[in-house]
This record gives structure tokens, C-alpha cells and sequence, in this order.
């Protein structure tokens, strides 16, 4: 990591005759620089590693990111699929769809029976409607005439009353019977006879006595047929008011039987016009019961179909719901898939920035060592170099080769060839500083700190590509104005010596 040179015309001052009391210091300084760099001190590069890479946590970290963001992009995808599906399909899934299918092909009720069997019950000229008006009007009354007629004939006189009425009214009870009085003649008659024969025995017929007798056995014979006939006829009498009063009161039964038949017919003829009046209330009831089935059956099916179509709607608006829900978590799905490699790799980056502070200490540590002899003969120089001015001088214009110094001679301070002797902006003592004006450097990139945190850059001088590392003056000039410097040409240049004399004091505190 030396530096380069460059061809370059400078006017500047030359002590050839060093200040005396000077010249045991810079003979010292001399001499250590050169066992400096005689043994490589300062000129060593450091071989270690210098960085740490990825470890195994943060590959493993990365690995885990590439393999699942195929499935992250695969869950894009089916979610981008399942979309289509549903957009394709009214917003339902395919399952959902068929079920919905199948709920909107469940057919209705039919109501062609219910019709039918309305129009028949409604239908004025049907059976029930037409025997219940024929009923009614009297199309079916039984005939009770007969009966009417047979009470009429029980109402006149009958035979056996007509044969008995003599009889039971006494008018044989006075001897008007012709048969009794033939009898009571054909008695006495007899009995005249018989007495005449007794008389004619005994010699005395034709006598006063004859004559008595004979009146005396005709009245007992004609008394006693009397009275017989009396007895029977009242008997008869009884025997033919009985039999009257029996054929009255079996004709008023019969007459009683016949007026309630006629009753019956009445109630029949009345109930049939009650029946009838009822099977045709009954027929218009039937057909608004008919009528009032066909509606709650027309009722049934637009509640049905509602009902179909509410299941259709539900299931849309569920399906679209699940869909966006589901679209919601595939960013969630990719975050999990990704998540784990993600830690990884965020542990793993922690462990690398570890390793590599590691590496950087070790390489800081090696270049303080390599820096130290180095730095404190350019402390040394910045003490006596000044002093050692103060001898005689000459001015002169020559043309040198001046080097460009490497990293840890600009930090020195600049003891090798290309240090110039400035005052600063202070007008303070005179300091060795090197040209470090971020104006004259490209590729400038942050690599590191010091302890007081300032940062070091790596870059190369505006038309020289030799890699350096150094600070920049600008921000010296905040940290330590006072080991900052202007050259002629208006550039600044740094002290290092100066510049990091705070970074030094706090590495040696440590």
C-alpha cells in the first residue's frame, strides 16, 4: 500500500544548513526511519481476512427465502386462480355453484290436482251441488198422500160399528127382537099345549082353571124368554160397545200412526232440504277450501322459490366474503412463508456484522502496529522539523518527483517525501500536512474509523489511480481545525499527526 509519484514543479524552501541544536533530532528521526524501513515496518500489507462474508445462519437465512418464495409466488397464484374462478362464476366457487344448482332445480309443488279437484267442488252443476238444490227444492220429499188417504177412510164409520150399533145402543132391549117374540110365541104355544094335555087327562080341559093355567104358562114361558133375551142382549150390548170402543181405539191408533207417519215424512222431507242445503253449502265450502289450498299451495311455492333465491344470494355473498378473505391472507401466507428465512438472515447479518468487527479489529490492530514506530518519529519530526528551519535557507525553483504517500504515511503526518511545511488557518506554528482536499480525490468510499470516530476513506488522487486511504481535510476541519491547512493552490491539506493525536490518546486510555 505505498504511494505513488508524480512529476510536479513547486517552488519551496530548502534548509541546507539545518538549525544545529536541531540536527541530533533529525539525524534520529533519519535514522529511525530508515530501521523502519529497513525492517518493513509500515510497508507490510495485511494478509488476514478482511471480510467476513455471509456465514452459515444468513446462507441458511437466504436459502429459506429463494426456496419458499416459489411457494409465496405459487400462493400468488392459486389466489390469483381462485379469484378468476370466482369472477369467472358469479362470485361462488365451483362447489358452492353446484350446490346452487342443484337448490335452484328443486321443482315446486304442483298445483294441476289442487286445480282440478278446485274446479270440480267449484263447479255449480257438480253431484253434491246439484242433488243438494234438488233436495231443497223438494226433488226428493217422500210422497205422504197415501197416508193421507187412510186417515181420510178412518175418519167415516166402519162396518162392524154400522153392525153393532143396534146392539150397543139397547135397541133390542125392549122385546122389539122379532126372533125373541116368535120364540116367546112358539113357547107359549107350547106350553098351552102342554097344560091342555094335562087338563084333557084329568077331564077338566075347557074348565075355568084350564083356561088360567094355559095364561099362567104362557106368561111364565114368554117372562123367562123375555128375561133371557134381556140378560143376553146386555151382554150382547156390552159384548158390541166393547167391541166398537176396541175398533175406535185401534182406528185412533192407527189413525195416530198414520198422522205420525205423515210426520215423518214431513221430518224426513225436512231433513232431506237441511241435508241438500248443506251438501251445497258444503259444495261452496269445498270449493273455497279448494280454492284457499290452491293459494297456500301457490303461497308454498313463491315462498319456495324465495327461498331458493335467498340460499343463491347467501351463498354468492358468502362465497365472495370467504374469496376476500382468502385474498387477504395471501399476503400473510408469503409474509409466514418468508418470515423464517427472514429471521435467519437477520440473525445471520447480526453474527456477520460481529465476525466482521472481529476482522477489523485485527486488521486495525495490525496497522496500529504497523503504524506506531512510524508515528512517533512523526511526532518527533513535528517537533524538531520546524526547529530545524530556523537555520539558513535558500529559495530555488526546482522540478522533483514527489510521492504520493500511502495510508499510514498520511496518518503519520506525511514524514516521507511530499510533506509540505504550511501555517495554518490560525497563523499557529508551521505543521506538516498532505494533501487531503476532498476537491482532489475520486472513488471516494467510507472503510473504517478512528477512535474518535472519524471516518477513513479509500480513494485515488484526481489523475492517479494508485488506491489510497486517508481522511478527508473538510471534515477534519470540524474535528481538529487546528491540523488542517491551505497550500498555495487553495487546496487543504491534513496534519495526521494533529489530526490524530485524540484518536491516538483514546486507543492508549483503552
Amino acid at each position: 500500500m505505498g504511494g505513488g509519484s508524480k512529476t510536479q514543479t513547486t517552488t519551496q524552501e530548502q534548509k541546507s544548513d539545518p538549525w544545529a541544536p536541531a540536527q541530533p533530532a533529525l539525524q534520529t528521526i533519519l535514522k529511525g526511519a530508515t530501521d523502519a524501513y529497513n525492517s518493513g515496518v509500515g510497508s507490510q500489507v495485511y494478509t488476514g481476512p478482511r471480510l467476513a462474508g455471509l456465514g452459515d445462519t444468513t446462507q441458511a437465512g437466504l436459502n429459506s427465502m429463494a426456496a419458499n418464495a416459489n411457494g409465496a409466488a405459487a400462493t400468488a397464484q392459486a389466489g390469483n386462480t381462485f379469484l378468476n374462478g370466482l369472477l369467472s362464476n358469479g362470485g361462488a366457487t365451483a362447489g358452492t355453484q353446484s350446490a346452487l344448482n342443484n337448490v335452484l332445480g328443486v321443482g315446486t309443488v304442483s298445483t294441476a290436482g289442487v286445480q282440478s279437484a278446485a274446479d270440480r267442488m267449484a263447479d255449480p252443476n257438480n253431484a253434491a251441488s246439484s242433488v243438494g238444490k234438488g233436495l231443497v227444492g223438494g226433488q226428493y220429499n217422500l210422497d205422504g198422500s197415501g197416508y193421507s188417504n187412510l186417515a181420510n177412510g178412518l175418519g167415516q164409520g166402519t162396518q162392524t160399528q154400522r153392525s153393532l150399533q143396534d146392539v150397543a145402543s139397547g135397541k133390542f132391549l125392549d122385546a122389539s127382537n122379532p126372533y125373541t117374540s116368535a120364540m116367546i110365541d112358539q113357547g107359549a104355544g107350547d106350553a098351552a099345549s102342554a097344560v091342555a094335555q094335562k087338563f084333557a087327562a084329568s077331564g077338566r080341559y075347557g074348565s075355568g082353571r084350564f083356561a088360567g093355567a094355559v095364561a099362567d104358562a104362557a106368561d111364565r114361558v114368554g117372562t123367562n124368554l123375555r128375561y133371557t133375551d134381556y140378560s143376553n142382549e146386555r151382554e150382547r150390548q156390552a159384548a158390541a160397545a166393547n167391541a166398537i170402543d176396541s175398533q175406535a181405539n185401534a182406528r185412533t191408533g192407527v189413525l195416530s200412526g198414520l198422522l205420525g207417519a205423515q210426520n215423518d215424512v214431513r221430518a224426513a222431507n225436512a231433513n232431506q232440504a237441511v241435508t241438500g242445503a248443506n251438501l251445497s253449502s258444503g259444495a261452496d265450502t269445498a270449493a273455497l277450501t279448494g280454492a284457499s289450498a290452491l293459494a297456500a299451495i301457490q303461497a308454498q311455492n313463491n315462498q319456495q322459490r324465495l327461498s331458493q333465491y335467498g340460499t343463491a344470494l347467501q351463498s354468492a355473498q358468502g362465497d365472495r366474503a370467504s374469496a376476500q378473505a382468502g385474498l387477504g391472507q395471501v399476503g400473510g401466507v408469503q409474509e409466514n412463508l418468508l418470515s423464517p428465512g427472514r429471521t435467519l438472515a437477520q440473525v445471520g447479518a447480526i453474527q456477520d456484522a460481529a465476525r466482521q468487527d472481529q476482522l477489523d479489529a485485527q486488521q486495525q490492530l495490525f496497522n496500529e502496529q504497523q503504524q506506531q514506530q512510524w508515528k512517533q518519529l512523526g511526532l518527533l519530526s513535528g517537533l524538531a522539523s520546524p526547529i530545524a528551519g530556523l537555520g539558513g535557507t535558500q529559495i530555488g525553483t526546482t522540478t522533483q518527483q514527489i510521492p504520493q504517500p500511502s495510508m499510514f504515511q498520511q496518518i503519520l503526518g506525511g514524514i516521507t517525501g511530499g510533506a509540505g511545511a504550511l501555517a495554518n488557518i490560525g497563523k499557529a506554528a508551521p505543521m506538516l500536512a498532505m494533501l487531503s482536499d476532498e476537491r482532489a480525490k475520486d472513488n471516494v468510499t467510507p472503510v473504517g474509523a478512528l477512535n474518535d470516530g472519524q471516518t477513513v476513506y479509500s480513494y485515488t488522487y484526481k489523475g492517479d489511480s494508485t488506491p489510497q486511504i486517508g481522511l478527508l481535510a473538510q471534515e477534519v476541519a470540524r474535528a481538529a481545525p487546528h491540523a488542517v491547512g491551505q497550500f498555495s493552490n487553495g487546496l487543504l491539506g491534513v496534519d495526521y499527526g494533529r489530526a490524530t493525536e485524540r484518536s491516538a490518546n483514546m486507543g492508549s486510555r483503552s
